[in-house]
């Protein structure tokens, strides 16, 4: 789950202002840790029905306010049941057709039309894409090589990050409907920035997934527009100043 690429600021106010720390918590032991490659993430993992007071002590304990950076890259949290396994992702393959698809990229003309905006949120104007990267030809990437995942983002500063995280772990992750899994993580606190909250979908072409998700963060109290952000877009680095034009939040709701 740990991907520092997911830290994306692009809708994060340049105007915001750090305050003094609050009291770090006690440091995790090595028990408590899970590594991702050289990441470590401080994880719960839940059966579908979490215990009494499994949750609720798991919050009390990692507030993300209080867990420094220097102690694990996320703080996470996951509820089964786990999706039946597919096919899967195929990392190498995508590193394979990306390389290809940007040296086509590079020799081939940019048609006029694809300079032009066709989506305006906020006075950001967002393009379908250069002509030969496009919106569609990064679907199409996620699709063969079993990339599907993604996740709604939201921002908060420390003040208000730890009950938003409560909020989101108790109605978002633990209550999730019946056979549905579900996941979350959070950045743990660092000096002069804000925390950010990943909610995941197994499967971004799911449309009706992507809005419940979208739904039961409201029910918990992010009323505001977030953004969706498809992992595949991570892994391709596709972020605000891409150069294939393309808007990151591939929905915004």
């Amino acid at each position: 789950m740990a991907d520092d690429g997911d830290y994306d600021m692009e809708d994060v106010s340049s105007s915001y202002l750090s305050k003094p720390s609050p009291t770090p918590i006690v440091a995790p032991l090595q028990t408590e840790l899970v590594y991702d490659g050289s990441s470590a993430l401080i994880v719960a993992v839940w059966e579908e029905s979490p215990k009494a007071g499994e949750v609720a002590s798991y919050l009390a304990r990692w507030p993300p306010s209080r867990t420094p950076g220097a102690y694990a890259a996320w703080i996470a949290v996951e509820r089964g049941p786990r999706p039946s396994p597919g096919r899967p992702q195929d990392m190498e393959g995508l590193k394979r057709d990306w390389a290809a698809l940007k040296e086509r990229a590079a020799v081939e003309p940019v048609p006029a039309a694809a300079t032009e905006p066709n989506v305006e949120e906020k006075g950001t104007q967002q393009v379908q894409g250069n002509g030969v990267v496009t919106v569609e030809v990064l679907d199409a990437l996620a699709q063969a090589h079993s990339i599907l995942s993604g996740k709604w983002m939201i921002y908060a500063q420390p003040h208000q990050i730890d009950d938003l995280w409560s909020r989101i772990v108790t109605a978002v992750i633990a209550n999730a409907p019946p056979g549905v899994g579900a996941r979350a993580k959070v950045s743990p606190a660092r000096p002069g920035e804000p925390h950010v909250v990943c909610v995941y979908v197994d499967d971004y072409s799911d449309g009706a997934e992507v809005g419940r998700v979208r739904d039961a963060l409201r029910r918990a109290g992010v009323r505001w527009k977030i953004g969706f952000k498809p992992d595949i877009y991570t892994h391709l680095g596709i972020y605000k100043t891409n150069e294939w034009r393309i808007r990151p939040s591939r929905y915004f709701a």
